[in-house]
């Protein structure tokens, strides 16, 4: 019985304070149930207008809306004293609850609405995950940290789908290809270099060129995954008059240089991934001008969120150069 009345009792209260009327009542609704709140702990009227500094007809005229609105007594009231009901004694902490509650969610959408906080939900490539994304977080965490992120490891193209879904709010792509509706802000240019093991004929030069590499057996990146970062590979080794063809594919950059330094092939990577060092793999660069890799920061055009235009703003200022 106690939990079919407080059931009704809560139901009826949210109703209240989320119907937003013209007359603001969502405010009023809202005072009434702080009202309430402060005369169940005083047990008084008086001393509970005294902390409300307002007068007690008021204050009772309001506690007798409240309980209008709720459909139940919440007070019994006689010349001697004021007690709680039933009904009032298994509103109350739910009362709290809900004042709670809707602080908090006033606060959360101040913060959105003011770009100091929201989740942010973001796509990037795992190549970026060595060393732009890390650096990205910090300065963003740094100029805004009450924001939360979602973060998903994914190739170009399927950010590219994420984003026109509305799964991710931003990307960080490093395929060439951008839909009309998107919008692309170039993060940095990134040199390609070679990952080799430590074996290999090629291992103790500081560079070699593209067209040196003809008939060597190549790992790279899951073609099916990310079809635009195999096509951009291609086209530039093509360029050299050299075959990119990988034996073996994978989705992640820590596969394949693993795989290179068990002395499986070499493969092409961003300048980036060299943080990831393990045993017996060499990096060798590549004195190919083309041999590059844009990094680009991926929205929505008619994305109008604040928390994407502050991280426009962070590329601008070139947080990658600090």
């Amino acid at each position: 019985m106690h939990e079919s009345i407080n059931s009704s009792i809560i139901h009826t209260a949210y109703v209240l304070i989320t119907t937003v009327a013209s007359d603001n009542s969502m405010t009023l609704n809202l005072k009434r149930i702080r009202y309430f709140t402060v005369v169940a702990e005083e047990l008084h009227f008086g001393r509970a207008a005294e902390r409300l500094h307002m007068a007690q007809p008021p204050l009772s005229q309001q506690i007798r809306q409240l309980e209008t609105d709720l459909g139940v007594e919440l007070f019994s009231r006689s010349t001697r004293r004021v007690k709680l009901t039933e009904a009032g004694t298994l509103f109350y902490p739910q009362a709290l609850k809900l004042i709670t509650d809707a602080e908090g969610l006033e606060r959360r959408l101040a913060q959105y609405s003011s770009g100091d906080g929201g989740r942010l939900r973001i796509g990037f490539v795992d190549s970026s995950s060595y060393e732009v994304m890390p650096r990205f977080l910090r300065a963003y965490r740094a100029r805004w940290p009450a924001v939360e992120y979602e973060l998903r490891s994914m190739s170009s193209d399927e950010q590219y789908k994420a984003l026109t879904r509305g799964e991710i709010d931003l990307g960080i792509a490093r395929a060439n290809r951008n839909p009309q509706e998107l919008k692309s802000t170039l993060i940095s240019k990134e040199r390609l270099i070679l990952a080799m093991p430590v074996d290999h004929k090629l291992a103790n030069q500081k560079r070699t060129s593209i067209s040196q590499l003809q008939g060597e057996e190549f790992l790279g990146f899951d073609r099916d995954v990310s079809p635009s970062l195999h096509t951009e590979l291609t086209a530039l080794f093509s360029n050299h008059q050299v075959v990119y063809d990988p034996i073996i594919e994978a989705t992640e950059y820590t596969t394949i240089l693993g795989l290179v330094a068990s002395g499986q092939g070499i493969a092409i990577v961003p300048a980036g991934v060299q943080t990831f060092s393990p045993p017996n793999l060499r990096y060798v660069g590549l004195r190919n001008a083309d041999a590059t890799s844009q990094l680009l920061l991926l929205s929505r055009q008619s994305e109008q969120s604040r928390l994407v235009t502050q991280a426009s703003s962070l590329i601008a200022e070139g947080f990658t150069l600090d």
